[in-house]
Protein backbone atom coordinates (compact mmCIF):
# COMPACT_ATOMS: atom_id res chain seq x y z
CA UNK A 1 0.00 0.00 0.00
CA UNK A 2 1.26 3.20 -0.50
CA UNK A 3 1.54 6.07 1.58
CA UNK A 4 -1.28 7.95 2.20
CA UNK A 5 -1.83 11.44 3.64
CA UNK A 6 -4.97 11.29 6.53
CA UNK A 7 -6.70 14.58 7.54
CA UNK A 8 -8.24 14.41 10.61
CA UNK A 9 -10.56 17.17 11.95
CA UNK A 10 -11.16 17.08 15.34
CA UNK A 11 -12.03 18.89 18.75
CA UNK A 12 -9.11 20.72 20.43
CA UNK A 13 -6.62 18.03 22.05
CA UNK A 14 -8.15 19.07 25.04
CA UNK A 15 -11.70 18.67 24.78
CA UNK A 16 -10.69 14.97 23.96
CA UNK A 17 -10.73 12.24 26.51
CA UNK A 18 -7.72 10.04 25.27
CA UNK A 19 -8.35 6.42 26.82
CA UNK A 20 -12.08 6.03 24.93
CA UNK A 21 -11.32 8.17 22.04
CA UNK A 22 -12.09 6.63 18.27
CA UNK A 23 -9.89 8.72 16.55
CA UNK A 24 -7.17 8.61 18.56
CA UNK A 25 -7.18 5.27 17.62
CA UNK A 26 -7.26 5.64 13.80
CA UNK A 27 -4.76 8.42 14.21
CA UNK A 28 -2.36 5.89 16.05
CA UNK A 29 -3.01 2.69 13.30
CA UNK A 30 -2.42 5.39 10.73
CA UNK A 31 0.55 6.55 12.24
CA UNK A 32 1.77 3.07 12.31
CA UNK A 33 1.21 2.04 9.04
CA UNK A 34 3.37 4.72 7.89
CA UNK A 35 0.81 7.09 6.59
CA UNK A 36 1.26 11.24 6.84
CA UNK A 37 -1.30 11.66 9.75
CA UNK A 38 -2.15 14.90 9.94
CA UNK A 39 -4.71 17.69 12.46
CA UNK A 40 -6.70 20.30 12.19
CA UNK A 41 -9.55 21.99 13.99
CA UNK A 42 -12.94 23.60 12.03
CA UNK A 43 -10.60 26.83 12.80
CA UNK A 44 -8.10 25.97 10.74
CA UNK A 45 -9.97 25.52 7.31
CA UNK A 46 -10.76 28.10 4.29
CA UNK A 47 -11.69 28.28 1.29
CA UNK A 48 -8.98 29.90 -0.96
CA UNK A 49 -9.98 30.42 -4.78
CA UNK A 50 -12.58 27.82 -4.70
CA UNK A 51 -9.71 25.55 -3.25
CA UNK A 52 -10.55 23.88 0.43
CA UNK A 53 -7.29 24.69 2.35
CA UNK A 54 -6.34 24.21 6.41
CA UNK A 55 -3.67 24.75 8.94
CA UNK A 56 -2.62 21.14 9.63
CA UNK A 57 0.10 19.57 11.93
CA UNK A 58 1.84 16.62 11.59
CA UNK A 59 0.61 14.01 14.78
CA UNK A 60 3.25 12.53 16.77
CA UNK A 61 2.60 9.57 19.26
CA UNK A 62 4.68 8.90 21.92
CA UNK A 63 5.36 5.87 23.53
CA UNK A 64 2.94 5.17 26.25
CA UNK A 65 1.22 8.63 25.90
CA UNK A 66 -2.18 8.29 24.80
CA UNK A 67 -2.73 11.93 23.58
CA UNK A 68 -0.93 13.11 20.17
CA UNK A 69 1.59 15.83 20.18
CA UNK A 70 1.97 17.98 16.54
CA UNK A 71 5.21 18.66 14.25
CA UNK A 72 5.13 22.07 12.89
CA UNK A 73 2.34 23.59 11.01
CA UNK A 74 1.67 23.76 7.67
CA UNK A 75 -0.69 25.19 5.24
CA UNK A 76 -1.80 22.05 3.69
CA UNK A 77 -4.04 21.94 0.12
CA UNK A 78 -7.28 19.81 0.97
CA UNK A 79 -8.11 17.90 -2.53
CA UNK A 80 -4.23 16.75 -2.53
CA UNK A 81 -4.92 14.54 0.21
CA UNK A 82 -5.92 11.00 0.40
CA UNK A 83 -8.85 10.84 3.12
CA UNK A 84 -10.15 13.25 5.21
CA UNK A 85 -11.86 12.66 8.81
CA UNK A 86 -14.53 14.33 9.52
CA UNK A 87 -14.23 14.18 13.38
CA UNK A 88 -15.88 17.10 15.09
CA UNK A 89 -18.35 16.34 17.91
CA UNK A 90 -21.50 18.04 17.22
CA UNK A 91 -23.13 20.30 17.96
CA UNK A 92 -24.03 20.46 14.24
CA UNK A 93 -24.28 24.53 14.43
CA UNK A 94 -23.51 27.49 12.05
CA UNK A 95 -19.83 26.88 11.86
CA UNK A 96 -19.98 22.80 11.51
CA UNK A 97 -22.05 23.52 8.34
CA UNK A 98 -19.79 26.46 7.19
CA UNK A 99 -17.14 23.31 7.53
CA UNK A 100 -19.38 20.53 5.23
CA UNK A 101 -19.81 23.48 2.67
CA UNK A 102 -15.95 23.52 2.17
CA UNK A 103 -15.33 20.08 2.06
CA UNK A 104 -18.08 19.39 -0.36
CA UNK A 105 -16.27 21.22 -2.82
CA UNK A 106 -13.15 18.52 -2.55
CA UNK A 107 -12.68 16.38 -5.41
CA UNK A 108 -14.61 12.85 -5.45
CA UNK A 109 -10.89 11.43 -5.53
CA UNK A 110 -10.41 12.20 -1.77
CA UNK A 111 -12.45 9.85 0.38
CA UNK A 112 -14.29 11.73 3.61
CA UNK A 113 -15.29 9.88 6.49
CA UNK A 114 -18.07 10.97 6.34
CA UNK A 115 -18.77 12.62 3.54
CA UNK A 116 -19.98 16.62 4.14
CA UNK A 117 -22.71 15.85 1.69
CA UNK A 118 -24.59 13.68 4.13
CA UNK A 119 -23.64 15.41 6.91
CA UNK A 120 -25.30 18.26 5.57
CA UNK A 121 -28.22 16.20 4.66
CA UNK A 122 -28.77 14.11 7.33
CA UNK A 123 -29.68 14.79 11.39
CA UNK A 124 -28.47 11.82 13.10
CA UNK A 125 -31.73 11.34 15.30
CA UNK A 126 -33.76 11.92 12.51
CA UNK A 127 -32.59 9.11 10.16
CA UNK A 128 -34.54 6.55 11.46
CA UNK A 129 -37.76 8.11 10.13
CA UNK A 130 -36.12 7.44 6.51
CA UNK A 131 -37.35 3.79 7.79
CA UNK A 132 -41.11 2.72 8.12
CA UNK A 133 -41.35 1.57 11.98
CA UNK A 134 -37.73 1.73 13.07
CA UNK A 135 -38.34 5.23 14.97
CA UNK A 136 -40.43 5.04 18.82
CA UNK A 137 -43.16 7.23 18.83
CA UNK A 138 -42.07 10.82 18.49
CA UNK A 139 -43.01 14.13 17.40
CA UNK A 140 -40.24 16.87 16.21
CA UNK A 141 -41.67 20.31 16.43
CA UNK A 142 -40.65 24.01 18.31
CA UNK A 143 -43.86 24.01 19.74
CA UNK A 144 -44.11 23.86 23.94
CA UNK A 145 -47.88 23.34 23.35
CA UNK A 146 -47.40 20.68 20.73
CA UNK A 147 -44.96 18.54 22.63
CA UNK A 148 -47.29 19.03 26.11
CA UNK A 149 -49.88 17.45 23.92
CA UNK A 150 -48.04 14.74 22.77
CA UNK A 151 -46.54 14.19 26.11
CA UNK A 152 -50.11 14.05 27.34
CA UNK A 153 -51.22 11.41 24.95
CA UNK A 154 -47.58 9.03 25.57
CA UNK A 155 -47.78 9.77 29.42
CA UNK A 156 -43.99 10.18 29.27
CA UNK A 157 -41.26 10.87 26.59
CA UNK A 158 -37.99 11.50 26.26
CA UNK A 159 -36.78 15.33 25.01
CA UNK A 160 -33.82 15.60 23.01
CA UNK A 161 -32.34 18.60 21.16
CA UNK A 162 -31.63 17.65 17.19
CA UNK A 163 -28.09 19.02 17.35
CA UNK A 164 -26.25 17.62 20.16
CA UNK A 165 -24.41 14.47 20.99
CA UNK A 166 -23.58 12.55 23.90
CA UNK A 167 -27.07 13.08 26.08
CA UNK A 168 -26.41 16.73 26.47
CA UNK A 169 -30.03 18.42 26.55
CA UNK A 170 -32.22 15.23 27.20
CA UNK A 171 -34.16 14.71 29.94
CA UNK A 172 -37.67 12.72 30.33
CA UNK A 173 -40.96 14.13 31.06
CA UNK A 174 -44.10 12.83 32.63
CA UNK A 175 -47.64 14.25 31.80
CA UNK A 176 -48.42 15.39 35.41
CA UNK A 177 -44.86 16.87 35.96
CA UNK A 178 -46.22 20.46 37.72
CA UNK A 179 -43.18 22.13 35.38
CA UNK A 180 -43.53 20.65 32.22
CA UNK A 181 -44.07 23.56 30.57
CA UNK A 182 -41.42 25.69 31.75
CA UNK A 183 -39.68 22.68 30.76
CA UNK A 184 -40.93 22.21 27.36
CA UNK A 185 -40.46 26.36 27.00
CA UNK A 186 -36.84 26.22 27.87
CA UNK A 187 -36.05 23.25 25.68
CA UNK A 188 -37.33 24.76 22.74
CA UNK A 189 -35.90 27.93 23.47
CA UNK A 190 -39.37 29.73 24.08
CA UNK A 191 -40.57 28.19 20.21
CA UNK A 192 -37.80 29.16 18.28
CA UNK A 193 -35.88 25.69 18.24
CA UNK A 194 -37.06 22.23 16.87
CA UNK A 195 -36.42 19.41 19.47
CA UNK A 196 -37.65 15.74 19.30
CA UNK A 197 -40.01 14.36 21.81
CA UNK A 198 -40.04 10.65 22.08
CA UNK A 199 -42.09 7.91 23.51
CA UNK A 200 -40.11 6.92 26.47
CA UNK A 201 -39.15 3.18 25.98
CA UNK A 202 -38.72 1.69 29.60
CA UNK A 203 -36.36 -1.29 28.02
CA UNK A 204 -33.59 1.57 27.95
CA UNK A 205 -32.86 0.88 31.70
CA UNK A 206 -31.06 -2.21 30.71
CA UNK A 207 -29.46 -0.18 27.91
CA UNK A 208 -29.05 0.20 24.37
CA UNK A 209 -27.03 -2.05 21.79
CA UNK A 210 -24.30 0.85 20.01
CA UNK A 211 -23.44 -0.98 16.89
CA UNK A 212 -20.85 -0.19 14.55
CA UNK A 213 -21.29 -0.61 10.34
CA UNK A 214 -18.18 -0.03 8.08
CA UNK A 215 -19.27 -0.03 4.59
CA UNK A 216 -22.42 -1.16 5.47
CA UNK A 217 -20.98 -4.20 7.41
CA UNK A 218 -21.28 -4.78 11.45
CA UNK A 219 -17.78 -4.03 12.49
CA UNK A 220 -18.38 -4.05 15.99
CA UNK A 221 -21.45 -3.97 18.71
CA UNK A 222 -21.69 -3.44 22.71
CA UNK A 223 -24.18 -2.48 25.42
CA UNK A 224 -24.05 0.82 27.13
CA UNK A 225 -25.74 0.97 30.71
CA UNK A 226 -26.52 3.64 32.32
CA UNK A 227 -25.55 5.14 35.57
CA UNK A 228 -27.44 4.36 38.26
CA UNK A 229 -30.91 6.81 38.66
CA UNK A 230 -30.32 7.97 34.97
CA UNK A 231 -31.78 6.45 31.65
CA UNK A 232 -28.92 8.17 29.38
CA UNK A 233 -26.45 5.35 28.36
CA UNK A 234 -24.29 7.82 26.37
CA UNK A 235 -20.70 6.96 28.14
CA UNK A 236 -19.91 10.87 28.62
CA UNK A 237 -23.30 10.83 30.49
CA UNK A 238 -22.09 8.22 32.46
CA UNK A 239 -23.19 5.22 31.21
CA UNK A 240 -20.55 1.72 30.88
CA UNK A 241 -20.39 -0.52 28.30
CA UNK A 242 -20.71 -4.16 28.90
CA UNK A 243 -20.16 -7.03 26.33
CA UNK A 244 -23.47 -8.77 24.54
CA UNK A 245 -24.83 -10.20 21.98
CA UNK A 246 -26.73 -9.49 18.81
CA UNK A 247 -29.87 -11.02 18.28
CA UNK A 248 -31.57 -11.48 14.91
CA UNK A 249 -33.71 -8.71 15.38
CA UNK A 250 -30.65 -6.55 15.70
CA UNK A 251 -28.89 -7.99 12.62
CA UNK A 252 -32.11 -7.61 10.44
CA UNK A 253 -31.86 -3.79 11.73
CA UNK A 254 -28.51 -3.65 10.52
CA UNK A 255 -29.21 -5.14 7.23
CA UNK A 256 -32.18 -2.84 6.31
CA UNK A 257 -30.09 0.50 7.17
CA UNK A 258 -27.08 -1.36 5.43
CA UNK A 259 -27.61 -0.11 1.97
CA UNK A 260 -29.12 3.36 2.37
CA UNK A 261 -25.83 3.75 4.17
CA UNK A 262 -23.87 2.64 1.30
CA UNK A 263 -26.21 4.45 -1.43
CA UNK A 264 -25.41 8.16 0.86
CA UNK A 265 -21.92 7.07 0.96
CA UNK A 266 -21.65 6.76 4.58
CA UNK A 267 -18.48 5.12 5.46
CA UNK A 268 -19.08 4.22 9.73
CA UNK A 269 -22.27 4.49 11.45
CA UNK A 270 -23.10 4.38 14.96
CA UNK A 271 -26.49 2.66 15.75
CA UNK A 272 -28.25 3.12 18.40
CA UNK A 273 -30.86 0.32 18.92
CA UNK A 274 -33.32 -0.71 21.96
CA UNK A 275 -35.31 -3.28 21.50
CA UNK A 276 -36.85 -2.89 18.18
CA UNK A 277 -36.27 0.84 17.57
CA UNK A 278 -33.40 2.72 16.41
CA UNK A 279 -33.05 5.87 18.51
CA UNK A 280 -30.46 7.63 16.54
CA UNK A 281 -27.53 6.53 13.38
CA UNK A 282 -24.55 8.27 14.60
CA UNK A 283 -22.40 9.93 11.81
CA UNK A 284 -20.60 13.02 12.58
CA UNK A 285 -17.96 11.02 15.00
CA UNK A 286 -19.21 7.25 16.04
CA UNK A 287 -17.84 6.13 18.65
CA UNK A 288 -17.24 3.54 21.47
CA UNK A 289 -14.83 1.48 19.23
CA UNK A 290 -11.92 1.30 22.07
CA UNK A 291 -14.72 -0.02 24.57
CA UNK A 292 -15.37 -2.73 22.04
CA UNK A 293 -11.65 -3.44 21.06
CA UNK A 294 -11.05 -3.69 25.29
CA UNK A 295 -13.84 -5.86 25.68
CA UNK A 296 -13.34 -8.11 23.14
CA UNK A 297 -10.09 -8.07 23.08
CA UNK A 298 -9.66 -6.90 19.25
CA UNK A 299 -8.67 -4.02 17.16
CA UNK A 300 -11.47 -2.50 15.33
CA UNK A 301 -9.20 0.34 14.21
CA UNK A 302 -6.91 -2.10 12.04
CA UNK A 303 -10.11 -3.01 10.17
CA UNK A 304 -11.36 0.66 9.22
CA UNK A 305 -7.80 1.75 8.14
CA UNK A 306 -7.83 -1.53 5.35
CA UNK A 307 -11.30 -0.12 4.29
CA UNK A 308 -10.23 3.13 4.14
CA UNK A 309 -7.06 2.02 2.05
CA UNK A 310 -9.47 -0.10 -0.14
CA UNK A 311 -11.36 2.92 -0.86
CA UNK A 312 -8.15 5.34 -1.91
CA UNK A 313 -7.31 5.28 -5.48
CA UNK A 314 -4.11 3.21 -6.58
Amino acid sequence: MRRLTLVFILDPPERLDPPTDTSLALMREGVARGHRVLFCTLGDLRLEEGSPRARCRPVVFEPGVELFTTGPLCDFPLDQTDVVFMRKDPPVDEAYLHATYLLDLLPETVVQVNPARALQKFCEKLIPFHFQGLAPESIVTRSPEELDFFLQRIGRIVVKPLTDCSGRGIFALDRDEPDRHLRLTQATAGGSRFVQGQRFLPEIEGGDKRVLLLGGKILGWIRRVPKAGDFRSNVNAGGCCVPCELSAGDRAICARLAPWLVREGIHLAGVDIVGSHVLEVNITSPSCLREMNDLGNQRLEEKVLDYVEGCCRP
